[in-house]
């Protein structure tokens, strides 16, 4: 099976090789643990393997995400952006649903790595939790067809692996990002709950490292 590097060399590690290719992969956590430096680093991983990637914000626009590159790791982002790496800002205000990826990857007709950050966003513009079920559904199976590898980041609460709405049902894979407190430290973790296949140790939480270097997971396994 093809496997897409992930810009983290231990997680790569834990998954075999990294994310299945054509796979969809939800990336969720609370505000601070690290989602969209993740999703930052893993744009830059492609780009550096002369791929097309696309970095869909809902969140910030594309001044405020650069600004996010200051660790060692991601500076290099700026080299690629606009040549083989393009992020795209979309206002809040606008309507998205399944036409518009459509539209969008009409003018990136071979997207080798997307993030989309965050689906909140999209739950706000739904008309009711069983029409955004449908539409992430749909958009679900057609990222699967058309991208080469899909994260979907998801903003949750406590320790859900989604907003409760089926995102970690839809997806094929989980990364679920957390604090904890550990010898009365705060720590940031990364666990794997869910990883179609891949041999993978559920539910272990692994320490994630983010300092001026960049990201890392250490050796150590917080059970």
């Amino acid at each position: 099976m093809d496997q897409i590097t992930t810009g983290i060399s231990k997680l790569d590690e834990l998954l075999g090789g990294g994310f299945p290719k054509n796979a969809v992969i939800l990336v969720s956590g609370g505000p601070g643990a690290g989602k969209t430096l993740f999703g930052l680093n893993y744009m830059l991983e492609g780009a550096k393997n002369n791929e097309t990637c696309c970095y869909l914000t809902l969140n910030e626009n594309k001044k405020e995400l650069l600004r996010a590159c200051t660790l060692e790791q991601l500076k290099s982002v700026h080299k690629y952006v606009d040549k083989n790496l393009v992020i795209e800002s979309l206002d809040i205000g606008e309507e998205v649903n399944l036409e518009y990826f459509e539209n969008l990857f009409k003018a990136y007709p071979r997207t080798d790595r997307l993030v989309i950050d965050n689906l909140n966003k999209l739950l706000i513009h739904a008309e009711n939790k069983r029409h955004y079920r449908i539409v992430l559904s749909k958009t679900v199976r057609y990222l699967r067809e058309k991208i080469g590898s899909t994260i979907l980041i998801c903003e949750t609460e406590g320790d859900k692996m989604d907003t409760g709405n089926g995102e970690a049902f839809e997806s094929d894979g989980v990364i679920q990002f957390s604090f904890i407190e550990f010898e009365e430290k705060p720590k940031r973790t990364i666990e794997i709950p869910k990883m179609r296949y891949t041999a993978i140790e559920p539910r272990v939480q692994h320490e994630l490292e983010i300092t001026n270097q960049g990201l890392r997971l250490t050796e150590t396994k917080i059970i």
